[in-house]
């Protein structure tokens, strides 16, 4: 396990152990309270490869994708409030077997269980605001 605090403008440091330590197909869980800066560290990864266009938080959507020259493609996925099972049945397992880097936001632990279960690899990032505006990442290679 990793850990780093930093402020919003330090996760270049994170984004770059992430870089350095994601291969294709990899799928990274972020968890965390809402305003946590789980969208925000996603953001960051992507930004970090020279993105410019606005990346966002895909709530509204299934997931969001963002080519990338390193992964193919980086997806962005939010399963707030949304049943695993369902999220099952429209096929999150085949999306999940896509090309590139996955980043799913509110990777409860039964979808983790069930992603290793199914073969996957999986990177999870637990996010702890501070009072300090710090945030806490821990970094758990499964």
């Amino acid at each position: 396990m990793s850990e780093f605090l930093l402020q919003e403008n330090e996760l270049n440091l994170l984004c770059q152990e992430l870089k350095d330590s994601l291969q294709n197909g990899n799928i990274v869980l972020l968890q965390g309270n809402i305003g946590s800066g789980k969208t925000t560290l996603v953001r960051s990864f992507v930004e970090s490869f020279g993105y410019t266009a606005q990346v966002s938080s895909p709530t509204f959507n299934l997931a969001l994708s963002y080519e990338n020259p390193q992964y193919t493609n980086i997806h962005h996925y939010d399963m707030y409030r949304k049943n695993i099972h369902d999220m099952l049945e429209l096929g999150l397992l085949d999306m999940l077997e896509q090309q590139g880097v996955h980043f799913i936001e509110w990777g409860e632990e039964n979808l983790k269980h069930l992603l290793i279960q199914n073969g996957f690899k999986v990177i999870s990032i637990d996010i702890t605001p501070t009072p300090t505006h710090h945030r806490i990442y821990k970094v758990s290679y499964e």
